[in-house]
């Protein structure tokens, strides 16, 4: 966690006069008033209502908040940003975007753009972190034995053990394959004997169909992909990214009947995208695609690596409030 602070903080290095003519793109994930059992929630991916809320009327109050179509009106018409400019995402599909974000955003008036994994959308599928996360809180064992690199024995019996090992095992799958990263993730389930259910916790829960609809008609409100599963795609071989993403989209714009032209990279590092990715995602209609990458972005900055700023989560701080 002090390795991506300090990363962030680099980053963003003299943001209160960066801001002034640089945009920034905040990031979150989920926004919750549920309190969390054990090691649930532990990094803080789902920040509380309250604090969501409290951000949300400070950007209203010293911002200029535009929606992502904005933004790419004034690159289009190569126009100055206004100080202050800032973009609101989401990434992910989780159900709280519309039970708990969506009603503060709109009773603010403030734009959002939701980035889904059109795959989970009315599933009670979960992503592979939070089966983790879900198998390691519950286990009553003392130690688990994991094939990662090598054979590890983790200590489990108190929750900084817990989420110490659940730090490992995530960062191992992170740099696999997908298949290496399932079998791992079938491994953990076998070894704490715990079966993963998205019903533990309403932070597993994701967005329903009429939901995203009922968000997509909201003038407020951009709806964007986020490939199927959250599967990395510069992993994928051509042809099968080429499928991955148009089906992601196809989800997306046969059930809200639109059109999608936006996108989020999952994962969203350096080696989480290429050129062949940014490719195939034009060739489908994507015309922008933010990072996670931390950082302001400059007027020049391309739209298919803009950097974003996440809120939240692992202790990282609002921008807003730091000097």
């Amino acid at each position: 966690m002090d390795s991506l602070y300090q990363v962030y903080k680099n980053e963003l290095n003299n943001f209160q006069q960066r801001i002034n003519s640089e945009l920034a793109i905040l990031l979150y994930h989920g926004v919750t008033d549920f309190r969390s059992q054990g090691i649930e929630n532990y990094s803080k991916k789902h920040i509380s209502v309250d604090t969501f809320l409290a951000q949300i009327k400070y950007l209203k109050k010293n911002c200029n908040t535009i929606s992502i179509e904005d933004y790419i009106t004034f690159k289009e018409n190569e126009e100055s940003l206004p100080p202050k400019t800032v973009i609101i995402t989401f990434d992910d599909g989780f159900k709280n975007n519309y039970t708990t974000a969506a009603p503060i955003l709109d009773e603010l008036g403030l734009p959002a753009v939701f980035y889904v994994c059109s795959g989970v959308v009315d599933t009670g599928f979960m992503f592979w972190v939070d089966i983790l996360e879900d198998c390691l809180n519950l286990c009553k064992k003392s130690t688990i034995s994991v094939e990662l690199d090598e054979r590890h024995c983790f200590v489990i019996d108190n929750q900084k053990n817990k989420i110490d090992a659940l730090e490992k095992i995530k960062a191992y799958c992170k740099s696999a394959s997908k298949e290496r990263k399932d079998q791992v993730v079938e491994d953990v389930q076998n070894e704490t004997e715990i079966e993963a259910s998205v019903e533990r916790s309403p932070n597993y829960e994701k967005i329903t169909w009429n939901e995203l609809r009922e968000m997509q008609n909201s003038p407020l409100f951009t709806i964007g992909g986020h490939s199927i599963h959250h599967e990395i795609l510069s992993r994928f071989s051509a042809e099968r990214l080429d499928n991955e993403v148009r089906h992601s989209l196809d989800l997306l714009e046969l059930n809200l009947k639109t059109s999608i032209c936006h996108y989020s990279y999952p994962e969203g590092q350096t080696d989480h995208y290429n050129d062949q990715v940014i490719s195939i995602l034009k060739k489908n209609g994507i015309i922008c695609s933010p990072t996670a990458l931390p950082g302001l972005n400059p007027p020049d900055m391309d739209l298919f690596h803009l950097r974003r700023i996440m809120v939240g989560f692992n202790g990282l701080p609002f921008p807003f409030y730091s000097n």
